[in-house]
């Protein structure tokens, strides 16, 4: 039978459920209060924010902006179908500014830029921030708060790509984020599809861990119900889900990355392929996929595109 654990703290309040994964002195539960899973104990904000505004990218992720613009064709494309979605259904006239809510190297905000979108950018580390920037990008260096929404105005788009798992206060953020819109505007929130199917699978059948759980990272763990109940909370309606590829099937088929970043990179590499490929012949094809493997619950990332009445 799993542990319930009963957390309660001054600064997060009361948070109850099954643990479903211990890690490094955490344990990630079921939260019976947000309605996804999160781990508690959940950090000190002040701290987490210093980690993100002086450490993610300098000592975590040293290598990342460099790596990222091997992989700027790759996530053009994926970003590209996501502008694709909201033009479809945007208010008829309505100005085309977008907001990328912990916009890292500026990759979303240059794909919009090129098909003529208004971009502004948040971004919390200063050595992404100044890449952005370098690329003749508007982007506002700080943590989005209520503060820097009040100078930001308002937007038919607002995005956050893979935010939501490093803070500890998701719901807060997407309504404050919400309250930027205009009415029918449009949100996209994508963030990992954690928990899911083929992670279960390969874990069931070789003994592997949840290696997906990171508690120094990520604290909250979505699926497409949890992440789609989350956003209807802050009053959007959600219209469309998509992912992207299903790095897991690797590991079915006998490929374990999960210990072996040089493999993991490889791998990552043949996912490029494959959707550049599939992405200049076929490209509605390729949008189909993603969007019939998000139906049924699996790809790596959940994408929920949700709109304001």
């Amino acid at each position: 039978m799993p542990d319930h654990k009963d957390w309660n703290d001054a600064a997060y309040g009361r948070h109850a459920g099954l643990v479903v994964s211990s890690r490094d002195g955490a344990d990630v539960i079921a939260c019976e209060t947000c309605g996804f899973k999160h781990i508690v104990p959940l950090p000190d904000q002040t701290k987490l924010k210093e980690f993100y505004e002086q450490a993610f990218y300098q000592s975590e992720k040293p290598d990342y902006l460099n790596r990222n613009q091997e992989d700027l064709d790759w996530r053009t494309l994926e970003f590209t179908d996501r502008f694709l979605e909201t033009e479809a259904v945007l208010p008829e006239g309505a100005a085309r500014r977008v907001l990328d809510i912990g916009c890292g190297p500026g990759d979303f905000l240059a794909a919009g830029k090129a098909r003529g979108w208004d971009c502004v950018g948040v971004e919390p580390s200063p050595v992404a921030a100044d890449f952005a920037r370098g690329r003749g990008l508007e982007i506002i260096t700080a943590a989005f708060d209520r503060d820097v929404a009040a100078s930001l105005g308002q937007f038919s788009f607002v995005h956050m790509s893979e935010v939501l798992e490093h803070i500890p206060n998701p719901s807060e953020l997407l309504s404050l984020a919400t309250e930027l819109l205009i009415p029918g505007g449009v949100m996209c929130v994508s963030v990992p599809n954690d928990f899911n199917p083929l992670q279960k699978a390969f874990c069931a059948e070789s003994g592997a861990d949840d290696w997906w759980v990171v508690p120094e990272h990520h604290l909250n763990y979505f699926d497409f119900q949890s992440l789609e109940g989350l956003i209807r909370q802050s009053g959007l309606l959600p219209f469309a889900r998509s992912t992207n590829f299903p790095m897991e099937a690797f590991l079915l088929m006998g490929q374990d990355y999960t210990k072996a970043p040089d493999l993991g990179r490889q791998l990552h590499g043949q996912r490029k392929n494959f959707d550049m490929t599939l992405g200049r012949h076929e490209p509605e094809a390729r949008r189909a996929l993603y969007k019939a493997l998000a139906s049924a619950g699996l790809g790596r990332l959940a994408i929920i595109l949700a709109k304001k009445g």
